[in-house]
């Protein structure tokens, strides 16, 4: 859906919505989305297929079932089209929390955030499976993924990699596949806890979470993936106020997943996703310490 026909949709079906200024954004990995007024955001999938627009309106049914049970902010979508094709929210305050924003936050609010992110996965992850099954929630296929990744990255990666670069990720492959052995217990997970989706709002002292586009049914370390992006110790702490289950291998599991981002990252660019090569290499470099 391109940005015409995106925008012509939102009048068509909500006619009473006015705005003066809107903004277009194409650079997330499965949505579309435009901001009216930066008040309103309107999401639609990137795919044309009955099944993949379904995905958003399940979001949009997940996240109704959870507002009122956790304590974080997460989006209430207000605004759905009679096709469930686009879906709007109000958008929630706060502002990304990059890390170089969280290492100018003081210790209280590093607290807090973190007794937040524990409570908030704490709970996403002792959903029922009743609720996981009506909210078709896709199960999770690491097998597959770890096979696909691995035959991509021979196939774009390397090439484009020099001789160290790609013995060290040789050498990661094979520990990433000892996560296979994982047989704990599969939960809820939001999959995609990075900080371009963790809203800290300073006033209110509010964590706001959003994008449940990726969510899964699957191993609990995956929502810790991101947190070492803020440092060992934060991302230690969260899992101390973590009161799920926890096994030997979880944290260690969580690193390995937080290594293959920008391998998933660079594979995505040369496949057409609109970010840079450049950037996703540095990244790939500074966490494989190269």
């Amino acid at each position: 859906m391109n940005e015409k026909i995106f925008l012509q949709k939102i009048k068509d079906e909500f006619p009473k919505l006015e705005w003066k200024k809107y903004k277009f954004l194409d650079h997330g990995w499965d949505h579309f989305a435009i901001i009216l007024d930066d008040k309103i955001v309107f999401r639609t999938t990137k795919g044309v297929s009955k099944d993949v627009e379904g995905l958003l309106y399940d979001e949009t049914r997940l996240l109704k079932y959870l507002k009122n049970k956790i304590s974080v902010g997460i989006p209430n979508y207000t605004y759905i089209s009679k096709d469930k094709s686009i879906a709007g929210y109000n958008i929630l305050g706060g502002k990304e929390l990059s890390p170089s924003k969280f290492k100018k936050i003081n210790s209280t609010d590093k607290e807090k955030i973190a007794k937040q992110l524990a409570n908030f996965i704490t709970f996403l992850h002792s959903t029922p499976k009743s609720a996981v099954k009506k909210f078709n929630v896709p199960v999770a296929n690491p097998k597959k993924d770890y096979l696909d990744m691995v035959l991509n990255a021979k196939k774009l990666i390397f090439p484009k990699l020099n001789k160290k670069e790609i013995a060290a990720i040789e050498k990661f492959f094979t520990e990433l596949k000892t996560t296979l052995d994982y047989d704990g217990p599969n939960v809820l997970i939001h999959t995609d806890l990075k900080w371009e989706h963790l809203l800290w709002n300073s006033k209110k002292k509010k964590l706001n979470i959003i994008d449940f586009s990726d969510r899964e049914f699957g191993d609990p370390a995956i929502d810790f993936t991101s947190f070492w992006a803020f440092g060992d110790k934060f991302t230690k702490r969260v899992y101390e106020l973590y009161r799920g289950k926890k096994d030997a291998e979880f944290l260690n599991r969580s690193k390995l997943y937080f290594k293959k981002i920008p391998i998933l990252v660079m594979q995505g660019v040369i496949e057409g996703y609109p970010l840079s090569f450049k950037n996703s290499h540095k990244m790939f470099r500074q966490r494989f310490k190269i």
